[in-house]
Parts: structure tokens; sequence; C-alpha cells
């Protein structure tokens, strides 16, 4: 029988079990009324008589959830509590949770990624379990769920900066799907953060994560203040402050200079391309950070660089600028090693930012009160978080002359201005380096309030609840732009009716090209944009839970619900952006839309058996929910479970469910964008000859593309937009299947978890480069990508092999599966002199599959399992070891990312000799496995707690790729592919005090 098939049988017997609907909570047993169902762990330890063994249970609570701890659950949970962070020296909620094994195994949208179209704006932090994306993840707080933050029209997921670690008490990981729980976005996993419900008196925290080298340095302090108002009320203030120093990429060698890393086949030894630059300061210092200081003759190809001898060559046609001369691309030195002349490397560039600094100030207060029989809880939460970033980016505008080469026939001179020529007398680009800036400020504010019950005698047994929760993020960005209208760029003259001047500044002067005079450059053609960002969401949700009657086995539990949320955004870019005045970046009007849904949900909890040979206690959960979304359709969704406690040391689990995901409100709304980007920013095949990516260089080449082809001088259209009320929501199902074993011999628990997921009608949406990169990097060509966009022929009179009309809109694509194995393991032993805990957690992930358009899309990509490829380690872990006795507890903590490797998606295989411009070398398309280590030692005496240790003992660096092999934007290292350690070897103190 096939694993499907398999799965379906069980979700069709059990699915007849549902009553109507899914709820954000299953019934509780009869003595709890539902008003005491508010996440909080409820530890029962029951000493169950077997023979003369006994046996420890405990039973998590989570939410209105039959939820039990990872080791006796229907659905695999992992527990994750703040003492940990407190142990492993993490300062925020972020590192805590991206550095899960559920999470380390994918890319994360960490403080790393500071491109502006990254969702969610510079800064913003998510989670994304298993890899299915951050949208399909959902995150709670106290099983309540806050509305999505961050900047610009793409805002789509919960922030984790807006979460202050203080405040944790524990976090809930559900690993399966959980739509019919919580609704849409629970599609991969729920992260349930429950916050500390009480502090007794005043208490005061400070921590320090301190790098032994410079930068990346971490500071949080925070303040907690309980009170009780009579015997029933109970109030909780708390406020942090947590500040993340800059990491600049000269702080770290492995983040400075990103190098071929090709070796001989011979001898192993590195043939990297030496550095023969202008201004090399060591031939093997072959860093490639920022390509700028050339000048390109449209005409004749050339390229303009620095003489490395101080001489003055002019171009073929005669045009000439000191102490330059046309460039030897890649040349062969007398000893027979390969060099370059190309400025690759620039000392200025080290002040980017790797990671920017993040300062948060946060405020929580929560209000407990009785009031009779009911109870009221009401939770705020206020977040203000302030994000700057550095770098760098090339300015490249196409330089008009009305005296060149041909004779101005046709005209290339300026519409305004016939008469301007350059002085190189030709169609020309300069290649210049220009700063840039961003700062994001946002106000983050989260509310919460319940109302919580029971029926009486009028039905016994049975309780109610009620919650209201609102969020709002009202957040800023400001950034510099290269204004069109000063950029000169005679490519864009006359475009959509603009007529664009001569440089006010020579941009040919070397001053500019190397870098120097960057305050004039910004002076003569920036300006400063803030665009502001407003995402509010409302939700009321109403629960009725109890029993129903007795079954032979105990009693059928009953969850009722019905919730509605409303959520809408508004985005102001810009006046630069609105205005279509950012050089090089798209013109993008405002993103303002609004949706709302209703939902109604039904959830039983059966037992089926109890006390028989085989199953001790067998008992079957199901869940339904029907939606209807204004803008996003109506359907049903289902889920049923199955924990079966065959032995007093044995469980079965395992859950089937469908799920969906409605569309955000970006996707939904993002208004049409339409630019003109210059095709050096989007075309592979330019000057591809420099490339040592041999798909590239043997596509271009079979498209006819010069080797030293320098791009069209005029833009290319590309059309982004979003998909509006054609899109459809996203469905999928999971399926679990796992074993708890809990020996009472020995104080240990094991569980063992298979998952499969799969997502249909994915949402997604493809950027120009990605689409052209998808033509031309593919080991097929041409395939399907190539029909997203227009290329001119080589015969074209005036702009041959130019790029136009890319496509790129928001769009229902196919599918993505994932299959793989959990693994938890707890061991504790007690001693004389004291207690021993070891925790291991594993993800094996054993397929991760995806097809972007159906299988009647050609991609070129012949096998489509991305596991295991540079990003999507096909296994990641933790583990720690903790001895406690009296007063101290010493840990040791390792984590492990296994080994990645690109070479899927070449034709050569990478992993043996290859073309390395004419010469057989070996590239490095992979990354080695690395655990990285940490310990820590704690005193916790009546009032006060001290905590000291060191993360990344033996400074593990993040492993190196080959530039321009591996398939993410890293650079020479995979930094940004997955959950490895930039900051390097450091210390951390954390003090408590309670007064």
């Amino acid at each position: 029988m096939s694993q499907r098939n398999f799965r379906k049988i069980c979700a069709g017997g059990a699915a007849l079990s549902v009553l109507m609907a899914a709820s954000p909570a299953f019934a509780q047993e009869a003595e709890e009324a539902a008003a005491d169902a508010v996440d909080e762990v409820v530890e029962l330890v029951e000493e169950e008589e077997t023979g003369d063994e006994f046996r420890q249970e405990k039973i998590t609570v989570t939410g209105s959830l039959i939820a039990r701890d990872e080791f006796s659950s229907a659905s695999p949970i992992q527990i994750i509590t703040a003492e940990i962070a407190t142990l492993e020296g993490l300062v925020d909620t972020a590192s805590l949770l991206q550095g899960s094994s559920l999470a380390s195994g994918s890319t994360q949208l960490n403080n790393t990624f500071q491109n502006f179209v990254t969702n969610g704006g510079v800064g913003t932090q998510t989670l994304d379990l298993r890899g299915c994306g951050d949208v399909r993840t959902l995150v709670l707080i106290d099983g309540k769920r806050p509305g999505p933050s961050g900047t610009r029209g793409a805002v789509s997921s919960f922030d984790l900066n807006n979460i202050p670690q203080s405040i944790v008490e524990r976090i809930e990981i559900l690993k399966d799907g959980a739509s019919t729980i919580y609704g849409s976005d629970a599609v991969c996993g729920v992260v349930n953060i429950i916050t500390r419900d009480s502090v007794e008196g005043f208490e005061l925290n400070g921590t320090v994560s301190q790098p032994f080298e410079s930068g990346g340095e971490e500071y949080n302090i925070s303040a907690a203040y309980g009170f009780d108002f009579g015997d029933n009320a109970n109030f909780t203030l708390s406020a942090e402050y947590r500040l993340s120093e800059e990491l600049d990429i000269n702080q770290r060698d492995y983040l400075s200079c990103p190098q071929d890393r090709v070796r001989s086949a011979v001898d192993g030894s590195i043939i990297d391309r030496l550095n023969f630059s202008a201004t090399a300061t060591d031939p093997t210092r072959n860093c490639s950070n920022l390509y700028h200081n050339t000048v390109i003759d449209a005409f004749s190809g050339e390229r303009l660089i620095p003489s490395p001898d101080g001489s003055t060559v002019p171009t073929a046609f005669g045009g000439v600028i000191p102490g330059y001369r046309p460039r030897v691309g890649t040349g062969t030195a007398p000893d027979g090693s390969l060099f370059y002349e190309d400025i690759l490397d620039a000392a200025f560039v080290g002040n980017t930012d790797y990671i920017p600094k993040h300062e948060n100030i946060s405020l929580f207060a929560t209000a407990n009160v009785a009031l009779g029989e009911i109870s009221w809880d009401t939770e705020l939460l206020y977040n203000q978080r302030t994000t700057s970033a550095e770098g760098w980016r090339q300015f490249f505008p196409l330089i008009g002359s009305a005296s060149n080469p041909a004779g101005n026939n046709p005209f290339y001179g300026y519409i305004n201005d016939p008469s301007y020529s350059n002085s190189l007398n030709s169609l020309v680009r300069p290649v210049l380096p220009f700063p840039t800036f961003d700062e994001v400020d946002i106000g983050y504010l989260f509310g919460s309030t319940s109302f919580a019950g029971d029926f009486g005698s009028a039905l016994s047994g049975w309780g109610w609840k009620v919650d209201g929760t609102f969020s709002r993020s009202e957040g800023e960005y400001t950034g510099n732009q290269i204004l069109v209208s000063q950029s000169g760029d005679w490519g864009l003259d006359g475009v959509g009716g603009v007529l664009i001047s001569p440089p006010t500044v020579d941009f040919l002067d070397p001053a500019f090209l190397n870098g120097s005079r960057t305050n004039d450059l910004l002076a003569a053609i920036s300006g400063v944009e803030t665009g502001k960002t407003v995402y509010e969401q409302k939700t009321i949700t109403a629960v009725a839970s109890g029993e129903a009657f007795e079954l032979p086995a105990g009693p059928l539990g009953i969850g009722l619900g019905v919730e509605f949320r409303e959520f809408s955004i508004d985005d102001q870019p810009g006046e630069l952006t609105q205005a279509g005045e950012a050089w090089s970046s798209s013109t993008a009007g405002p993103t303002v839309g609004e949706n709302s849904v209703t939902e109604v949900f039904a959830e039983i909890s059966a037992p089926l058996l109890k006390g028989a040979f085989l199953a001790e206690d067998v008992e079957l959960s199901a869940s339904v929910r029907g939606f209807e979304y204004d803008i996003g359709g109506s359907d049903s969704i289902y889920k049923v479970g199955l924990n079966w406690q065959m032995s007093p040391t044995f469980r079965m689990r395992s859950s089937y469910g469908t799920s969906y995901r409605a569309p955000a409100l970006y996707e939904l709304f993002l208004e049409d964008q339409t630019s003109f980007p210059a095709q050096v920013d989007v075309d592979p095949c330019i000057d591809w000859g420099q490339s040592n990516n041999a798909n590239i260089q043997t596509n271009c080449a079979a498209a006819g593309i010069p080797d030293n082809y320098t791009g069209a001088s005029s833009s290319a259209l590309l059309i982004e937009s979003g998909g509006g009320d054609t899109l459809k929501s996203e469905t999928g199902d999971s399926f679990t299947i796992g074993a708890v074993w809990t020996p009472t011999f020995i104080d240990l628990n094991v569980a063992v978890d298979y998952y499969e997921i799969e997502i249909n009608d994915q949402i997604s949406s493809l950027s120009g480069a990605q689409v052209v990169g998808g033509c031309y990097a593919s080991t097929t060509f041409p395939n399907d990508y190539c029909n997203l966009f227009d290329r001119a022929p080589a015969t074209d009179p005036v702009e041959p092999f130019g790029l136009d009309n890319i496509s790129a809109p928001t769009l229902n694509v196919d599918s993505q599966q994932q299959r793989g194995i959990d693994l938890e393991v707890r061991y504790v032993k007690d001693f004389d002199i004291g207690t021993l805990t070891v925790d291991t957690s594993v993800n094996w992930a054993l397929e991760r599959y995806i097809n972007v358009f159906g299988s009647g899309f050609l991609d070129g990509v012949s096998d489509n399992d991305f596991n295991g490829s540079v990003g999507f380690p096909s296994v990641v872990g933790d583990a720690s070891v903790k001895f406690e006795r009296d007063d101290w507890t010493y840990i040791w903590f390792t984590s492990f990312i296994g080994r990645q490797d690109d070479n899927r998606y070449y034709a050569d295989d990478l992993n043996g000799p290859s073309s390395y411009f004419g010469q057989p070398g070996l590239y490095k398309a992979y990354t080695e496995a690395v655990f990285n280590h940490g310990a820590s030692v704690r005193w916790e005496g009546e009032t006060l707690s001290i905590t000291a240790g060191v993360r990344n003992i033996f400074d593990e660096q993040p492993p190196q790729v080959s530039q321009d092999v591996v398939q993410v934007s890293a650079g020479n290292t995979a930094t940004a592919a997955t959950g490895y350690d930039v900051r390097g070897r450091r210390a951390f103190l954390t003090v408590s005090k309670e007064f």
C-alpha cells in the first residue's frame, strides 16, 4: 500500500467521527472549565502502578488545545524553555527559535538580509519551519494570533523582534499542520510563545554577549514587577531594552573576502586568478566584493581600467582617461598562473553591515482579575524597533555623447541638450561605487483581552471563553536613492516621456570612478525619501468546550467555536519611488487593501479503549474548520489524530490533516510595479566570458552572445504585480506517524516521528533576475523561463541581444512536498552528587521537492528534490548535557548542521575537474558539516542568579564555497544559507536579582 493511500485511509475512517469544524481548542477534562484553559503547564505526576513499576506522566495544556508534551502527544511537539536561552547566552527570541532543529535546516529571514525587497523590510526576523516559507508558519502569543509587522508593501509574517525575551516562559512548537486548529498559515507548524503569567515582587535582569573580536556585541536589560490587588486580581509590568551592535564585513575575514576558491586537479593547490589590478596590495588577495572603477565603451566593448603600470592608453576610438587603459579580462602570467586586472576589491566597502544595528524597547503588562464566577485576563505588548544599515551598490549609468563613432546616426546625444559630448566621445557606461543607508523605525502594539467562565448548573462541566485581540504595526523606512533625473542615464532619456539631462559632474573622472569623491557624488545625484507602512489586525474568537456524554472508555470531549478576523495594510512608499525617481528600482505605488474571514470550527476528543490488552489508552481526536474570506473564497478542512498507549512504556501517535493558506494582503494588493532596470542588473550573459559558472558560459554561448557582451544601451521593461482576486488559496495536507518510548526502569523519553507535507497551488513571485537567470543558469537551454522575456536577435539594428518585457507577476504556481524524520531524546539520572539531564533533537529531511510551474514547465532541473542543497541541509540537530548540583548548574551544548552540496544544479560534475577559464580546476560547491559548541555555569542563590559562559568555544567559522557557484547570494560563504554562527567565539554573562 502506498504512503498516500495509507494516510488517506486513516483520515477517511477517523473523519466519520468529526462534528463540524475545527477549533483553536480541544476540549478540556470535565473538571476543568474553559476559564482555566489559558496556556498553562499542568504538571500532573501520576504514579500508575504496573507490577512493581511506576510511571511519571506530564500533561501540557496549550490554549484550549489538548496537547501533551513531546513524549505523550498525538501531534509531535517540541518544547523550548526560557532556561535554555539563559544557559546558552541567547539575547533575543529570534535566535532561540531560528536555532532550533526545526528551523536551522532552512534559510531563515534574519537580520543579515538587508535587501529592500525582503518581506517585512530591513531588520525583520521571521520563522520558517522545515523550509516551507515563513508565511506557512503561524506564530502565537499565549494561544492568540498577533498580526504581522514590518515595512514596505510585502508585510506578511510576525516579526520575532517584537517579543521581549524576558517575558518568555517557554515556547511550544507544534510540528505538523494545524489549520483546523488555528486557521490560515498554520501549514507547516505552529509556534506558541507562552509568556510569564506571574512575577513575585521586583526583579532585574541583565545580559551581555561580547565577541572575542570587535563587532556584533549584544546587550539586554530587563525589569519586571508583579503585585496582587486583594485575593482576586494579579498584575505584572515588565520592560526590556535590547541592543545589537552592527557587525561590519571587514570585522570577520570570512565575510570580507569572497573568492573563487578553485583548486588544482593535480596537487590541490589554489589556482584562483591572481589580482594584478592597479590597486592590488597582494596578488593572492583576490577578493570580489564590489566591481567598480571601470568604463565600458558600448561601441567597441572595451573596458577601461586603471593601468597597473600607470600608463595612459587610448580606446579604439582615441578617447583617453589619464592613467587608464583597455583591460585584459583574464590573462596568463609567464609562470602559467591566471590573473585579472579588473578592480574587484574595495577597502571602503568594509564598513558594509553584515548585521545591522538594532535597538528594541519593549513594554509588557498583564492583568488577571476574577469577577465573581468570570475571569478576565488582559495582555498588552508594545515594542519600538530601530534598525539602521549601511552598505554599497554600483551606479552604472549610460552616458550619451553627440560626438561618437557612429557619427550620431542614430542620435546618441540628449534630447534636451543635443550638443553634449562626454570626454571619451562615445556611448559609455562608467561603473562607480555608491554608498547606501537604510533606517527603519517600527512601533508595534498587541493587545488581547479574554473573558471566561462556566455555564453553571445549566450545563455542568462546560465552559466558555471569548477572546478579543488587536495589533497595529506602524513603521517608517528611510533611505537614499539615486535620482533618475540627476543620473545622466542616456538609456532612460525619453522613456515614459521623462527627459534626462546630461551629468552635472564628470562621472568619468577617476576620483568618481574609484570612490574618493563619494560625497560629491551623493550631492550631485542622490535624494532621501521616507515611506510609511501601517498594518492592523482585529480578531474575535468565542469557544465553548466540555463533555457531551460518557463512552465506555471515558467521556467524549467537544469544542465548538467561531472566529472573525479583519486585517488591512496601507503602505505608502517614499515620494521618489512613487514618482519613478529611484534609479534602477521599481516604480511602486501604494499597497492598500483589506480582507476579512469568518470561521466556524468544532472538534472532538474521543476515548476509544482503556485498560485493554495492547490498548491501555486509545484516544481519537478530530477537528474540522469552515471558512469564508471576503477575498479568497470559502472552503473547509479537517484533521484527525490517534494517540495509542499500547503499554505503560510505549505509545504510538499519528495525525493527518488538510490545510490552507489564504493569499497575504501584499500578494493580493501589491501595486503594479513597472521599472526599467539596466540590462547589466538582470542579465547573466553580460561579460559571460568572465563568469566561472559553466552553465551560464555554455548557454550564453549557445544563444550566440559574445563573451564580452556589454549589454544593451537602453533598459528593459520589468512588470511586477500582485495577483489580485485571481489568486487562489493554497491547499495542502500533512501526515505524521510516530512512536514514543518511556521505559519505567530508567528516566528516558524517546520520540521518533515521520512526517509528510504537501502544498498545492503555492503562491509565489519571481524577480526579473530570477526569470532571466532561470533561463541561462540551468542545465537545460532553452527552457520555459526563456519564454517570460524577450531578447533581441543579433541582427537587431538598434540593440543587438537587448532584453525587454520581463514578466514577473504574483501567481499560483505548482507544489512542494517534504518528508522527514524527527527524533527527540531526553535522559535524566539522579546521582548522590546531583542530577544529569541529556537532551537531543535531530531532524532528518528525506525529501524536499518543488515544482515551480507544474510538470509541463521545462526549467532544466531534472531533479526537483532540493534536499541537501546549500541552504537546506539534510540533517540538523542540537544536544545538551546539563548537570545540576545544589546551587550550581553546568551545561555543555552543541548544534550540528550537515553537509550541503549545490552540485545538482550543474551539467558538469563539480565534484570532479571542471573548466576554470580554460584550465582544469576543482570548484567548491559544497559546505562541510559543522559542529558548534558552547558551555556555561550558573549559580543560584535565594535572590541572585549569575550565569557565565562561552558560545562557539572553538571559534568555528562558516564554511566557504566558490564565488558565483552556489545558488545563494552569499558571496563566498554560505552564511546567508542557514544558521551558521557569524559572530564567532563570544563570552556572555547574565545576572538576575530579585528584590
